[in-house]
């Protein structure tokens, strides 16, 4: 499985991720607390925090990206030594968005 993280995206494909800052600007760093739990994301959006589980389980399987400066960069990370900690990215926010407004209807 290749990652697809910090993978370079043409030109051509731009239009099929949803992007956020400048195509050569500087990344931010960002830690840990800043990225979104279950818990978080589910009192953001709305929504039951099985719910959001759900869907960022979903994501990190689909592997969805969005554009972070040019690059992608995933939507939902895993962190943890096993891997069963889900966040969700601070600037994925519009993509995460984007996923879950078919869903509501």
């Amino acid at each position: 499985m290749k990652s697809t993280h910090g993978v370079y995206i043409p030109k051509e494909d731009e239009k099929k991720f949803v992007s956020v800052g400048g195509r050569f600007g500087a990344a931010a760093q960002y830690t840990k607390s800043d990225y979104l739990t279950p818990g978080k994301v589910a009192e953001k959006f709305g929504i039951s925090i099985e719910k959001a589980k759900n869907i960022m389980k979903d994501l990190i399987f689909k592997r969805a990206s969005f554009a972070l400066n040019g690059h992608k960069a995933p939507i939902v990370t895993k962190m943890g030594k096993s891997g069963e900690c889900m966040y969700l990215h601070p600037l994925a926010l519009e993509a995460f968005q984007k996923y879950i407004d078919p869903q509501k209807d």
